[in-house]
């Protein structure tokens, strides 16, 4: 596959689950040639700063400023790519914006007292340490002891003794959410309206998983619940059909097509960047939107 000239959904160290530092990406696109990316951290915008201290070294890059936010729909959770957010967020999104780092404190507590309730002693200070095996301490100490990468957890649990393989791990997990009940995350009409408010655009990621790959009736009513404006519709877990399928909706809706990698870590940069097969084209489309909001 050619490498595109831009990626729409990178993950840094800042997100829970990434580990990749806010430069790989920009050294990266440079060595590529790839003139546009988005930071979309998981559930915040924590590393905006780094992310333009970077950026003044590669004044080629151009930097869309984004998240990529989970929500709480009648279907389920949901993620979604926020594009085209302000530096400083107004009140209704700054607000979401808190809620998003006190869900990630409290996931990370409840699994804790669900391990806990099942005789494993992984207090939040073991949950702190784990996470300072893979995360940055900038980041735990501005983002407190949040949730666990869910593979850095399972190595964990199997190491420990507290599962025996990845089909006991999914087990445990199971008797953990029967002894607590996780926090939902933040609504979706409260997290788009706040998004919209903000001048910023909503596309569902990933979508395949979301719209039962290609359900017109499920499409529908995620697009009108989640006011979505755009869709992920060329993504390493979006088949080449569907990708054409998600694109022709889109053309039907007026809405954006958006493409990328979901790069986390830099094996992810190496093999996969801006390798998501999503045209020229809809870059144009996109930021064309993005301005005119």
């Amino acid at each position: 596959m050619p490498t595109a000239s831009y990626d729409l959904h990178l993950h840094t160290c800042w997100s829970y689950d990434a580990t990749a530092e806010p430069e790989a990406h920009f050294r990266r696109a440079r060595e590529l040639g790839v003139h546009t990316i988005a930071i979309t951290e998981h559930h915040n915008i924590d590393s905006w700063e780094e992310v333009a201290a970077v950026a003044g070294d590669y004044p080629e890059v151009r930097v869309v400023r984004a998240a990529e936010l989970t929500v709480t729909t009648s279907v389920g959770n949901v993620d979604l790519l926020c594009y085209g957010l302000p530096v400083e967020p107004p009140s209704a999104l700054a607000a979401v914006l808190t809620e998003y780092h006190d869900w990630q404190r409290r996931a990370g507590s409840t699994l804790s007292a669900g391990l806990q309730a099942l005789g494993c002693d992984f207090s939040d200070d073991a949950r702190r340490k784990l996470l300072q095996t893979y995360r940055p301490e900038r980041s735990i100490a501005f983002q407190g002891v949040t949730h666990v990468k869910n593979g850095v957890l399972r190595g964990y649990l199997i190491e420990q003794g507290w599962a025996a393989d990845e089909d006991d791990y999914h087990r445990l997990m199971k008797q953990v959410r029967e002894q607590v009940t996780p926090p939902p995350y933040p609504a979706v009409d409260r997290v788009t309206s706040a998004v919209h408010e903000a001048g910023g655009l909503v596309a569902i990621a990933h979508p395949p998983q979301y719209f039962l790959n290609d359900d017109r009736a499920r499409m529908d009513r995620l697009r009108e619940e989640c006011a979505l404006d755009g869709i992920e519709c060329a993504h390493p877990n979006v088949d080449a059909s569907l990708t054409s399928l998600y694109r022709e909706y889109c053309r039907t809706h007026s809405l954006v097509s958006t493409a990328g990698s979901d790069c986390h870590d830099t094996t992810q940069l190496e093999e996969r960047f801006a390798q998501h097969g999503g045209p020229a084209e809809w870059l144009d489309e996109f930021l064309e939107r993005i301005i005119q909001r």
